[in-house]
């Protein structure tokens, strides 16, 4: 399921830190905890869960949209500087289609405060729109609509390692993570797994120099987190239900703070 949800702004100048996915992640949990408590506590607390008891949060939301000309970053500060009277995220989940229209109308008529301690932005729902499904094909070309996170640890490391297309293991672990999330999902709805081969996934970037963008999650507190993704186009090869499972979860890690999210732009 894949939603676009359009706030309404005041239209006068208002400063948005640019560190806004974990707040944006928070105002989430919080309209869903409101309209339903129970499923906002499975994923906040428990997730969908792996034989090994690894778990998925299974949703995901992308960078706020602004329209052309609305927003400039404020130089020399970690702000942006927003004139817009609109602006918009898609919003997916992974859950079965009977509670998608439920889920949905969980925005309908909210309104959220997204900053931090040092500035906030006030918006309204304007406008929840479902998205339709696109037609999925066992080969398909996907635009990043916020960074996408692969990480690596090795006994050698100290800390985890942001990895970029092309380094080593990058393939292998973006997969990895698209498997793990598609068995935690049928496990969990106690539905048939599709049996995989692993040697026809293929993934290969599209852009020439993915672009960077670090966030810092629970910013300004003892809690803060530096996270690294990259934004590009890619092509991805795999069964049409492993591509589903990333659109409406997220490619890679870290999804339910806003990483990973993306959309179809070609399939032919």
């Amino acid at each position: 399921m894949r939603i676009k949800i359009e706030f309404k702004l005041s239209g006068k100048r208002q400063v948005l830190p640019l560190n806004y996915q974990y707040p944006l992640s928070a105002w989430i949990y919080k309209v869903l905890e409101r309209g339903d408590r129970e499923f906002s506590a499975f994923l906040h607390e428990q997730g969908f869960k792996m034989e090994n008891q690894k778990t998925f949060k299974l949703f995901t939301f992308s960078n706020l949209q602004f329209p052309r000309n609305t927003s400039r970053h404020m130089k020399r500060t970690d702000r942006l500087e927003i004139f817009a009277d609109r602006v918009w995220l898609t919003l997916a989940f992974q859950i079965p289609v009977a509670a998608e229209k439920f889920v949905a109308g969980l925005f309908n008529d909210q309104e959220a405060e997204i900053g931090d301690r040092i500035s906030k932005v006030e918006m309204d729902v304007g406008t929840i729109e479902m998205l339709k499904e696109p037609e999925f094909t066992e080969r398909m070309i996907i635009h990043t609509l916020s960074p996408i996170v692969v990480t690596r640890k090795t006994e050698n490391d100290k800390q985890e390692q942001y990895l970029k297309p092309g380094d080593a293991d990058y393939d292998f672990l973006f997969f990895k993570n698209l498997l793990d999330k598609y068995n935690a999902y049928q496990r969990q709805m106690q539905q048939e797994t599709e049996s995989i081969d692993t040697k026809m996934l293929q993934f290969k970037c599209l852009t020439e120099n993915p672009k960077s963008q670090l966030q810092h999650i629970k910013a300004f507190t003892i809690a803060e987190v530096k996270v690294r993704g990259y934004r590009f186009d890619f092509e991805i090869i795999a069964p049409p239900a492993l591509i589903k499972t990333g659109l409406d979860s997220g490619f890679g890690a870290m999804n339910a703070v806003g990483f990973g999210c993306g959309e179809v732009i070609n399939n032919t």
